[in-house]
């Protein structure tokens, strides 16, 4: 309730209206996710060929739509919740900077050639030109930290700082500033961020309490099949390294510990291993989220005075752990 309230503070008096049409009989439920990696719900029915909603939020969030109608499958449809007059149609809500900004950002994808060999490249830069010519909407920013986690630091501050402070400091834009933060933080040379996570029996291991080994942090969970395909090459890389000063830290992001404890009792892996833990205010992983980690398996190497080595791939683990020792 005091989530709801605080999402339905107004903003100036003015609210929302969500509205679309539904050719029969049924009712809607609104769902918006909120800063705090929580959904709240509303639901009217369909009155009239069509449905309605009012309220207010404090920012700018992503919601959806679900339209259930008897002896159909449910419809969802994805919108931005702003204070504005938002309107159904074909699919797609129209009104307001952001739900606007996606109309538009789907007229540039609709115009370039799909089959062109350097079509990924194309879909980036002309999504980024669209990103930057919206510098006051709060969605531009989110899609330009989208499509941008693999581009270089000093390329990805330079866009994400266009947009307005006010866009920078929302809650879509929080994504983009602690990106920067994370890889700023993870940068070789600098002091890898600390963290103190739970073992299988339930004790803290603190990432300082390592300190005087080379650590490899291995960022994955039990159902990543990648994950589980490079234990093996791990536990070899343990049995000849581990004598001469190397510690792996297995850190899991799985939400179900019982599968994480099975798979690693089930793959007999010898090395450290603990359950990331959610952040309260967001609901995101603790460790993921210092470490800017998006996909797992992914890798860190810290030295034995805790100093960041950097992320290296599996692909260059062996060379560079020969170069280490």
């Amino acid at each position: 309730m005091a989530a709801a309230a605080g999402l339905c503070a107004c903003n100036g008096g003015q609210g929302y209206t969500i509205e679309g049409p539904a050719d029969d009989e049924g009712y809607a439920v609104l769902s918006i996710m909120n800063v705090e990696g929580a959904t709240l719900h509303d639901t009217t029915d369909i009155k009239d060929g069509k449905f309605v909603f009012k309220g207010a939020v404090n920012d700018v969030y992503m919601g959806d739509v679900v339209l259930f109608i008897e002896g159909r499958t449910p419809e969802s449809n994805f919108l931005y919740v702003e204070n504005s007059h938002l309107v159904l149609r074909d699919g797609k809500f129209y009104g307001g900077p952001n739900n606007d900004f996606m109309r538009d950002m789907d007229a540039v994808g609709a115009g370039l050639d799909t089959l062109a060999h350097d079509y990924q490249q194309q879909l980036k830069n002309a999504m980024n030109a669209c990103f930057i010519s919206h510098p006051d909407v709060e969605a531009a920013a989110f899609m330009y930290y989208v499509f941008n986690r693999e581009t270089p630091l000093d390329e990805y501050e330079a866009g994400f700082n266009k947009f307005t402070e006010r866009v920078q400091n929302s809650a879509l834009g929080k994504n983009g500033r602690d990106e920067i933060i994370a890889r700023k933080a993870t940068g070789k040379g600098t002091v890898a961020p600390v963290f103190t996570l739970k073992d299988r029996e339930g004790n803290p291991i603190s990432l300082e309490s390592l300190r005087g080994k080379y650590v490899l942090l291995d960022f994955w969970a039990s159902w990543c099949r990648p994950c589980r395909a490079s234990m093996p090459r791990l536990k070899e890389i343990y049995s000849e390294y581990h004598d001469k000063g190397l510690e792996i830290l297995g850190i899991s992001i799985d939400t179900d510990a019982d599968a994480w404890q099975k798979a690693v009792t089930d793959d007999a892996l010898p090395w450290l291993h603990v359950i990331d833990e959610r952040e309260e205010e967001r609901g995101n992983s603790l460790a993921a989220s210092l470490y800017g980690v998006h996909a797992v398996p992914t890798l860190f190497l810290i030295d034995p005075s805790g100093i960041m080595i950097g992320q290296i791939d599996h692909d260059d683990l062996d060379t560079r752990l020969q170069g280490v020792f």
